[in-house]
């Protein structure tokens, strides 16, 4: 009998250090990642696979906490579209503010997983280029020949792991992807951001 109750502590030692990691405390965390961005339809048949950041700084307890984020997402337009306009470059980029609710499943241990999701205020600017058309030496350079700005409401959710760098618990490197959408007039537009980055 002494040999099972003492079998049985060592064996909730494991369990019991693991959950020094769910404390009450509520505590500033924050992130900040950058990586590629993909347009869902009806965006991507206009545009090509980008590159964007995204960062964030919020308030944490036990598994649940809220942010304030930032993201900003760059696409080029495809070539069938420029065609269509009579323009040689042009892109599309979106930002967004937004305030996001995040669970977390075990924030404190070695390997968390979340899941995120909100709204807020979103951009695009949409610009157009084509070479310039006057002497001297920049003549070859490409300029600006048509730019618009849309402020629009817009969603987003995603989900992410992440995991701690060394011997720490308090910052932790993570790969999350998370869907946006912006409303827009028709069907709106929509993107994927899988980030890679550091949550602190």
């Amino acid at each position: 009998m002494k040999k099972l109750l003492l079998l049985s502590l060592l064996a909730s030692l494991p369990a019991a250090a693991q959950w020094r990691h769910f404390g009450d405390e509520t505590r500033a965390t924050g992130f900040f990642g950058v990586g590629v961005a993909a347009p869902v339809n009806p965006t991507a048949r206009t545009l090509d696979t980008g590159w964007g950041f995204n960062g964030g700084i919020g308030v944490t307890r036990n598994y649940l906490g809220i942010m304030a984020d930032f993201m900003f997402s760059d696409f080029g337009l495809n070539e069938r579209l420029l065609r269509q306009v009579g323009a040689e470059h042009g892109s599309e980029k979106f930002w967004a503010i937004t305030i996001d609710p995040v669970f977390h499943v075990n924030q404190r241990g070695p390997v968390d997983f979340y899941v995120t999701g909100g709204g807020g205020l979103y951009g695009r600017i949409s610009t157009l280029r084509a070479p310039g058309g006057f002497g001297g030496p920049f003549s070859g350079a490409d300029q600006v020949v048509a730019s618009y700005t849309t402020y629009k409401p817009g969603v987003d959710g995603g989900a992410g792991f992440s995991f701690n760098i060394g011997y720490t618990n308090r910052v932790k490197m993570f790969v999350e992807a998370r869907y946006h959408h912006m409303f827009t007039e028709g069907q709106g537009a929509s993107f994927v951001p899988v980030t890679v980055g550091v949550r602190f």
